[in-house]
Formats: structure tokens, C-alpha cells, sequence
């Protein structure tokens, strides 16, 4: 970004810019996309978008790193809640994963309209380098709190396990989303990574 938001209206100026992208492609795709276009359809001058963003490639490159950083700051936040219990060590491994997964289907794939043309389109623009980043911060941050509460069954969860839960739902979530799947029941899709997760930590247990 040539100017960081620093100020409230900068804020939401730059968010206007990645909205409107977002709109723009799920209404056209991705052929033809300007940043003429990208101005007109946030409502203000191309000159205020060149303010922010040299080119289309720097919005998408924004909006990805932007996405993405809530997502691991809200995750991180959860953790942290979690590290600071005075009873984390007894904590109900069942809400632990459940309120993880939900953090992660809402930043990653399913919302609002509005929220799920953002998580499309950083589908669509994530470079494969970006997608690795955002999997090492997950699964280090992961491991931390794992290693940190000491819980007599999370704690089974090797960097190795934490890497093969992220993966396999992060790969999960990118499909929802670019395959637009109508989700009919999120409850049931929730409950469905969930139990996937509680099996490999039962089964764990059972081979120690």
C-alpha cells in the first residue's frame, strides 16, 4: 500500500475499495476489472484510490493480507482467552475445537453476502505463498497454546496433527467458498468438522 489507513475515514475508505472489488468480480469476474471501475463503484475518484493502491494487484495483495490478519487476530484472541483460564488444563476439548472451527468457517468461507464475496475473492487472488503463511501462523500459534495449558488430551496435538487439522479445513473452506456450496444447515456443517476432529483425539487416546 502506498499510504497506511491511519486515521478512521482512511479506514473505511480502503475497506470501500476492497468491498467494491469484491462486488465487482462476483457481478463480472475478474476480465475487465479496473481500478476505474473498482473507484466508481466505491463511490469516489480513481485519484483517491491511486492514494492507496498503484494497481488492481496491490488491492488484491491488500485485501488477502487484510483478510487474513482478522482472522489470525481473532483466532490468537480466543487462544489467549483460553491460555489465561485458571482451569485451561480442564477445559471441554469439544468447545475448544468448536469455537476454533467457527472463528475460522466464518473468516475463511460462510457469512453475509457481503463477507462471503470477500472470502471468495481472496480464494481466488491467494498466492500459493500467502495460503502457506497463513497455515504456519495457524498451526504455530495452535501448537503454543497447546504446549502452554498442558490439557491432558490437547496436548496430544503435534505440530504434525495441528498441521493436518488446519489443512484439511482450510481445504474444506476454500471449496465452500469457490464452489459457492449452499451450506442448508451450518450447524450441521459445523458439527461435521467438529466430530472429525474429537474421532482423531478419541482414537489417540486409545492408541496410548
Amino acid at each position: 500500500m502506498r499510504k497506511q489507513p491511519i486515521q478512521k475515514r482512511a479506514q473505511l475508505t480502503i475497506e470501500a475499495i476492497f468491498q467494491a472489488t469484491a462486488q465487482l468480480v462476483e457481478r463480472d469476474g475478474m476480465a475487465g476489472l479496473t481500478t476505474n471501475k473498482i473507484a466508481a463503484k466505491a463511490g469516489f475518484s480513481v485519484g483517491t484510490l491511486y492514494q492507496y493502491f498503484a494497481s488492481k494487484d496491490e488491492i488484491f495483495r491488500a485485501l488477502v493480507q487484510y483478510s487474513r490478519e482478522a482472522v489470525l487476530k481473532e483466532l490468537s484472541s480466543f487462544l489467549y482467552k483460553i491460555e489465561t483460564k485458571t482451569d485451561a488444563a480442564d477445559i471441554d476439548p469439544e468447545m475448544f475445537f468448536r469455537q476454533y472451527i467457527r472463528i475460522c468457517i466464518k473468516g475463511f468461507a460462510i457469512g453475509d453476502d457481503r463477507k462471503q464475496s470477500m472470502n471468495r475473492l481472496c480464494w481466488l487472488v491467494e498466492t500459493p505463498e500467502e495460503t502457506t503463511q497463513t497455515m504456519k501462523a495457524m498451526v504455530d500459534r495452535l501448537r503454543a497454546c497447546f504446549k502452554y495449558i498442558q490439557h491432558p488430551y490437547l496436548s496430544r496435538m503435534s505440530s504434525i496433527r495441528c498441521y493436518v487439522l488446519n489443512r484439511s479445513l482450510m481445504g474444506c473452506l476454500r471449496s465452500t467458498a469457490l464452489e459457492r456450496v449452499e451450506i442448508e444447515d451450518p450447524q450441521e456443517f459445523e458439527d461435521a468438522f467438529v466430530e472429525m476432529i474429537l474421532g482423531q483425539l478419541q482414537l489417540n487416546a486409545t492408541v496410548s
